[in-house]
């Protein structure tokens, strides 16, 4: 019996389940496609949307590379006529003004609990505003109309477009005018528009529907109040007047306090003192004050002469009121904000802008990231 070697039979011939063999030495991964990764316009977008977030802040930037050491700009009157290039914008400075918080508004932001003041400084021709630091507001601040801060131009402010319309619409504020300036602007006045400057230097331009209010001095006059608990009717205070010499001219019944009895009276130069001395001990809580009248009326019905100002009454008929018998002249007006308008953010430091730089550096990092990507791929 002969034994017989066995063989392992040689693989059939054809290609195998796995796929053609590849050649000894070759990359077996080298005929799959390489993916080439984002598109260049994606990647070009994302690099340009980067330096454009950069663009946005860029004041924040140079405001946080700025000095910290605030620049005194003394009194802010002083810097009305001061163009805005010559102004020290996006820095640190000192500014010492009067606020006019008859106007002010509070800001709030939606949401939060905190509050800020808003307000205009008097004289500036409302060129320069204020944001006051949030409350509670420091005891050494609030104590001095001294504003330390970042300046910056109004029109750079998000919410500037805002302010605007509601000041224009919704805030006004009191302007006084001496009595001899409003007589000249009428005397020369063509249309019925007045242009006039209030006694703090605030430019005021009056349409001919505005209303000025007119307050005369009545000489010879006084206004005394009675107290009603004690005077209980007109009768009573008349026959006090009468017993110490004097006259009662009328009574205007506009007392503010109901408690009180208004009444128009007059004496004798030689004995007033005295009258009005006996008047006042009957009781320790009467008013004694020198007589006056207010008047209103519309631009339009306003003239003037040589040393007067003239008022044309609802009959038609004038009415003179001579320059040395008015004690004051007002007005309300709108608060309009210029174009070259300034605002002062209290309390604003540059390095509460430090995080600015980091912002940018992040940016601008990935904006160089995929460009040079793209110029590794040859796609630039």
């Amino acid at each position: 019996m002969t034994d017989e070697s066995k063989t392992t039979p040689p693989p059939a011939s054809g290609p195998s389940p796995d796929g053609p063999a590849a050649p000894a030495g070759e990359d077996e991964f080298a005929g799959i496609p390489s993916s080439r990764g984002r598109h260049p316009v994606i990647a070009v977008g994302t690099a340009a949307l980067a330096c454009f977030l950069i663009f946005q802040i860029r004041d924040d930037l140079r405001y946080a590379l700025s000095p910290s050491t605030a620049q005194d700009l003394g009194d802010a009157r002083g810097l009305t006529t001061t163009k805005t290039e010559a102004l020290p914008i996006n820095r640190t400075v000192r500014l010492a003004g009067h606020a006019d918080r008859e106007s002010a508004v509070v800001l709030d932001t939606q949401g939060s609990w905190h509050f800020t003041q808003f307000f205009r400084l008097l004289g500036t021709n409302n060129r320069i505003f204020v944001r006051r630091a949030s409350d509670p507001l420091p005891a050494e601040l609030a104590a001095h109309d001294v504003f330390v801060g970042r300046l910056m131009r109004f029109s750079d402010l998000s919410f500037q477009a805002a302010i605007r319309r509601h000041f224009a619409g919704h805030v006004s504020a009191t302007h006084f005018f001496a009595p001899a300036d409003v007589r000249a602007a009428l005397a020369g006045a063509s249309g019925g528009a007045l242009a006039l400057t209030d006694l703090l230097g605030d430019r005021v331009s009056l349409a001919a529907n505005d209303e000025l209010v007119i307050d005369l001095d009545r000489p010879g006059q006084m206004r005394v109040e009675f107290m009603r608990d004690r005077f209980s009717d007109q009768g009573k205070a008349r026959a006090a007047v009468e017993q110490r010499g004097g006259q009662v001219i009328e009574a205007p019944g506009d007392a503010v306090d109901p408690k009180r009895l208004a009444l128009m009276v007059s004496f004798p130069p030689e004995r007033r003192d005295q009258a009005l001395q006996a008047l006042g001990e009957m009781d320790r809580d009467m008013h004694i004050q020198p007589a006056h009248t207010t008047h209103k009326a519309r631009v339009a019905d306003l003239g003037a002469t040589a040393e007067a100002i003239v008022v044309k009454t609802a009959g038609g008929e004038t009415q003179a009121f001579p320059l040395a018998q008015i004690q004051g002249i007002g007005t309300l007006a709108a608060v309009q904000i210029p174009d070259d308008a300034l605002i002062l953010l209290e309390g604003e430091r540059p390095g509460e802008h430090l995080k600015s730089l980091v912002i940018a550096a992040f940016l601008l990092g990935f904006a160089v990231i995929n460009l040079l990507a793209l110029r590794r791929r040859g796609d630039w």
